[in-house]
């Protein structure tokens, strides 16, 4: 054996998980011992970590624990684990870092950092740390041509691996002993929602800061602009609005095209999504036929509203948005209680909707959520005064049907206003 006085040694430092989605970095700093080499047999078999087999990377690490146990090392090595919790707090750079500076100072326990010839890091981040005499070596792409960083880095990967593993008895839908938290298609297709980021993932990482910042979509019926200016603006913030026009009772057709208009001026300024359902009139005096002549919230403004909304959630289901409401519940000239018992229909009944083309009813499923928002409560109405006339949005005198006590031409001969 050599004296260790002439032992000048060379760590090689590589680290694991610098790019999973989820839990921690590993870092192993290693060192062969220059008096007491590994045999050539085992250093054949060393290779790059990522072109070994899993099964083959396992048997090494078994091999590489072996030999830094003997009484006579042929290697020294020490890894450091940093979690995601720091690395969210600190960034990856940094984590990377700390994890590699742990494991520097715990193999200087082991080895006298006196006879330290150099320190070799592959990449290019050019750390710098205070218990190393001189700054360490960083070469791009030695992972791929020298056997000792290959010997840390199946270290660092295979430590890593068996952690990380350990989770996936806890997350059996994560399917973490596939990808061990990398960005693959499954992992992308398991994080649907904010309700599937794990206690283990990096918040900070962008794919999984984008679901925990994305909003639930909503569908948020309009049967009128003014009305709708509140709802919008306090539900924007929590929901993907997708606002629906759908509104066939409204007479004469140029009143119509005057509230839609509006109604798209509106969702430009507030830079939502819309989409405008057809002008079916006849579907209208279909549905409230025989009731034409009813008091105002009775039996013809019933079936008013239940044609709406039953289109509206027809189109949620369509769509596949779970979340769904409506601005009739704005106006104080509504039924509230009525339109909550109307909507909950519509929410739990997957109705064939047999006016409608089967191929669509037939799309109907899964049970929807109706916010039960009184949009008309703390000054809604008033706010929606204030909004329109800020952005000068017409604000209509009568509710569009001719049928309606505040129609303007009530007294009129009402068929010659049917558009049809």
């Amino acid at each position: 054996m050599q004296d260790s006085n002439f032992i000048k040694y060379k760590i090689w430092v590589d680290e694991a998980g610098r790019w999973p989605w989820l839990w921690s970095v590993v870092a192993c700093a290693l060192a062969f011992n220059p008096g007491n080499m590994p045999d050539k047999e085992l250093l054949s078999q060393i290779n790059d970590s990522k072109k070994l087999t899993e099964k083959k990377r396992e048997m090494l690490f078994e091999k590489l624990i072996e030999y830094s146990t003997w009484e006579n090392p042929s290697l020294f090595f020490w890894v450091w684990v940093v979690d995601n919790y720091v690395i969210d707090e600190i960034n990856i750079k940094q984590a990377n870092r700390e994890a590699m500076r742990r494991a520097l100072l715990e193999l200087s326990r082991k080895i006298d950092f006196s006879n330290l010839n150099w320190v070799f890091i592959d990449g290019n981040d050019n750390y710098k740390f205070d218990i190393l005499e001189k700054p360490p070596i960083f070469i791009i792409e030695w992972d791929s041509k020298v056997v000792e960083i290959w010997a840390a880095s199946i270290i660092a990967k295979v430590f890593r691996d068996k952690l990380t593993s350990q989770y996936a008895l806890l997350y059996p839908d994560l399917w973490l002993e596939n990808h061990k938290g990398y960005g693959t298609k499954k992992h992308s297709e398991y994080l649907s929602d904010k309700s599937k980021v794990t206690w283990i993932h990096r918040l900070s990482y962008k794919p999984v800061k984008k679901v925990l910042e994305s909003k639930p979509k909503l569908l948020l019926h309009i049967c009128c602009w003014p009305d709708a200016t509140v709802p919008i603006m306090d539900l924007k913030n929590n929901y993907e609005i997708i606002c629906f026009w759908y509104d066939p009772n409204i007479q004469p057709k140029k009143e119509y095209d005057k509230r839609l208009k509006e109604f798209i001026k509106v969702c430009e300024i507030e830079k939502v999504e819309y989409i405008v359902w057809e002008y079916d009139f006849k579907n209208f005096f279909e549905r409230i036929k025989w009731f034409e002549n009813t008091p105002e919230k009775w039996e013809k403004c019933t079936h008013c509203y239940d044609m709406r909304l039953e289109r509206s959630a027809l189109e949620a289901r369509k769509l596949g948005i779970k979340y769904w409401t409506s601005t009739l519940n704005t106006s104080p000239h509504k039924d509230l209680e009525k339109m909550f018992s109307l909507w909950d229909k519509w929410s739990i009944n997957p109705s064939p909707l047999t006016h409608l083309p089967e191929s669509e009813g037939n799309k109907l499923s899964k049970k929807l959520d109706f916010l039960k928002i009184a949009f008309r409560k703390n000054g809604g109405f008033k706010r929606s005064v204030e909004y329109t006339t800020k952005h000068k949005i017409y604000r209509q005198n009568y509710c569009g049907c001719i049928y309606s006590d505040t129609f303007p031409w009530k007294k009129n001969n009402k068929k010659s206003w049917f558009s049809w």
